[in-house]
């Protein structure tokens, strides 16, 4: 859900088994939502924005366990050769490109299933925040739920209508096995993990909201999320609607790959 005063560019970034990319652009205005489902055996990521330097929401659905993979990254993108696995936030901005790898205030929350530990909320509202991956090895950072759990992405949680260089959106994912994907400029978006692989398009599964997710980039996390067929709903009566447009290309460092969420595609999920 996009609750930041602008509209975001939400990029999404999904790569198969197969190491097959997908990317998407959807531009979700102020107040507006898109819907996205993940399929089982994909991970990538979602930020706002083309730059690679953006706080990015990691999912997975590649694992055994049944399990959806999740996390927020904030890992500065482009590590210069050596300092790939930096150890801190300070050393990992000081030997990189970009210097940076926060933008935009950003929440997820499962709308179901948590337990407080590693079933959670994460928020990240600032650079530095305690919830995100912070250099390539802080796997702390990294949480999971059950495949069926639905999330909710905030962006602009706090309603700080002036984050870093964009505003934010929600999403929603659900861990359903369908590739369900419905657009929507209702605020909140949400993904499907069910485990049908067939790819529907509708207007009423789960709202995501716009996040823009670019290219892979070193030091940034991978996430998986599966091909999406995307409908566009009637735009909130306040704004003009944007077709949703969610490319996604998985963001690497300089010879690292920050963590892949594992996400269990069966869960909605609203931002």
């Amino acid at each position: 859900m996009n609750e930041c005063s602008t509209d975001i560019d939400l990029h999404t970034h999904l790569t198969n088994i197969f190491n097959i990319p997908t990317d998407k652009i959807d531009t979700i205005i102020a107040g507006g939502s898109v819907v996205k489902t993940i399929r089982r055996g994909y991970k990538g990521y979602f930020r706002n924005g083309s730059d690679d330097a953006a706080t990015l929401i990691g999912i997975s659905t590649v694992n055994v366990f049944r399990e959806v993979s999740y996390n927020l990254n904030i890992i500065p993108p482009n590590l210069n050769p050596g300092f790939e696995s930096c150890k801190t936030l300070d050393e990992c901005k000081k030997h990189s490109k970009s210097g940076i790898g926060f933008n935009t205030p950003i929440q997820i929350t499962p709308t179901s299933n948590t337990n407080g530990k590693n079933c959670r909320e994460l928020t990240c509202l600032a650079d530095g925040c305690e919830d995100a991956y912070t250099f390539p090895k802080d796997d702390i950072k990294k949480h999971s739920c059950p495949f069926d759990t639905n999330y909710k992405v905030t962006f602009c949680p706090s309603r700080d209508t002036t984050p870093q260089e964009t505003t934010t959106a929600g999403l929603s994912l659900t861990g359903k096995e369908t590739t369900q994907v419905s657009e929507t400029t209702t605020a909140g978006s949400s993904l499907t993990g069910k485990e049908t692989t067939q790819v529907s398009e509708t207007t009423t599964p789960v709202t995501v909201r716009s996040m823009n997710i670019p290219a892979k980039n070193e030091g940034q996390l991978d996430g998986v999320v599966p091909e999406v067929t995307k409908k566009v709903d009637t735009p909130v009566p306040t704004a003009d609607t944007n077709a949703l447009k969610a490319d996604t290309p998985v963001p690497t460092v300089n010879g690292t790959e920050a963590p892949a969420l594992e996400v269990t595609p069966q869960p909605k999920h609203c931002v």
